[in-house]
């Protein structure tokens, strides 16, 4: 998406993120381009937004051979105020956005996840979705075990998108029976589903068929399980805090990355609380890439 952030002295500021590419553009700074190549699939217009779009994405070095041009429709667009705390608010304009025929199109969902070693999956992509095309996606995503890669899903709660709380429990968790890693916020789970602590959370993730899963609950201990294995990692305090927005992306940027380094899950956890601690204090979602390394490098992440 289009992104406007307000600056200190009052003017906006013009950039580009949402919660999928936040997460895109972490793996991009944390694995080395000749080792993992990363891509993103969406649809933009040929508007001027879409074309820096485009050479944002490519100068970033995310791979844009599955994003779909529409001549008729924009990228959507929102706008970040912060307090002084770092709490946020958001405005939106992406009800005609071309993201919302993402997977319109059975085979082009094929194409792209077909050379595939793992697909990142947001809640937020499958609440902007037609029904149809939303069953499309689950469809191409396939089933564990009968596909060669990876599905990881954050279930990224947003009410304010969904035509009603049942649209959404009901989407959620027919994403969460496809996925293999479960990356929710406890906060979210328990305003959806009514869970009663971050256990709770996991246990409904662990129970859908989710072989790994990690709740997020802000400054609090993350809680997580790994097949047999599991956990509570206290969360380290942030050196400053300017901005919470794609701290939880950067998070599931820096525990993927880990993880597909061959950390195990506590280390991977480490290193996204370290890359989520550098987001939160800059202006925006997307934290300088140097910086997110040098926080992931620190954490060590390799058995």
């Amino acid at each position: 998406m289009v992104e406007f952030f307000r600056r200190d002295d009052g003017l906006w500021r013009q950039g580009f993120a949402g919660d999928t590419l936040n997460v895109a553009w972490a793996l991009r700074a944390l694995l080395q381009p000749a080792d993992w190549r990363i891509g993103y699939m969406t649809r933009i217009g040929r508007d001027g937004f879409s074309e820096a779009m485009l050479a944002f994405l490519r100068e970033a070095g995310i791979a844009s051979d599955f994003i779909i041009r529409e001549a008729d429709r924009r990228p959507g667009l929102y706008t970040i105020e912060t307090d002084a705390s770092g709490e946020r608010r958001f405005s939106y304009w992406r009800g005609e956005s071309a993201a919302r025929r993402l997977a319109a199109d059975p085979q082009a969902l094929a194409d792209a996840f077909s050379a595939a070693r793992m697909i990142y999956l947001s809640g937020i992509t499958l609440a902007i979705l037609p029904p149809a095309d939303r069953d499309n996606l689950f469809v191409a995503l396939g089933r564990q075990g009968d596909r060669n890669f990876t599905v990881a899903f954050d279930p990224n709660a947003r009410p304010a998108l969904w035509e009603s709380r049942e649209a959404m429990q009901d989407a959620t968790m027919r994403a969460a029976a496809l996925a293999d890693i479960a990356l929710p916020t406890f906060a979210d789970e328990a305003l959806v589903f009514g869970d009663a602590d971050p256990q709770a959370t996991c246990d409904r993730y662990a129970a859908a068929g989710c072989a790994e899963v990690v709740v997020k609950d802000g400054t609090n201990p993350t809680r997580w399980m790994a097949g047999v294995e599991t956990g509570r990692s206290p969360v380290a305090p942030a050196a400053s805090v300017t901005d919470a927005t794609g701290a939880g992306d950067s998070f599931n940027g820096g525990y993927l990355a880990a993880r597909m380094l061959g950390a195990d899950a506590r280390a991977a956890i480490a290193a996204g609380q370290a890359v989520s601690a550098v987001t939160v204090g800059v202006r925006g979602a997307l934290a300088p890439k140097q910086a997110l390394s040098e926080a992931m490098r620190h954490q060590s992440p390799a058995n």
